[in-house]
């Protein structure tokens, strides 16, 4: 799941994130929104937005991970921006990280 976030914090100084968040087990793309959106909202995130879901498969042995897919609900999230961002992530590095618009 894609979530594009506004940060204002009460200043003029507004900063743009961008989150890639998945939630094992997750029925719908809804109920990781759910889980993360008061999260970020605590932590001072203004203004967010969903910009679209899809599917994260990660293979932890083959140090992969691979993007795709849509959301009927939030539609399809930019994969290549989803795949900078896990690549970024220190947690991923040295996977080989792929995405595709192939597939639900």
């Amino acid at each position: 799941n894609n979530n594009n976030n506004n940060n204002n914090n009460g200043n003029n100084n507004t900063k743009t994130r961008t989150f890639v968040y998945s939630k094992r087990n997750a029925e719908y793309h809804r109920n990781v929104a759910e889980s993360l959106l008061p999260t970020l909202e605590q932590c001072g995130y203004t203004d967010i937005r969903i910009k679209g879901g899809g599917r994260i498969l990660r293979d932890d042995k083959k140090r992969r991970v691979h993007i795709f897919g849509y959301s009927y609900g939030f539609g399809r999230a930019d994969h290549a921006m989803a795949k900078k961002v896990v690549e970024g992530c220190d947690s991923f590095g040295g996977y080989e990280v792929t995405w595709s618009n192939d597939g639900y």
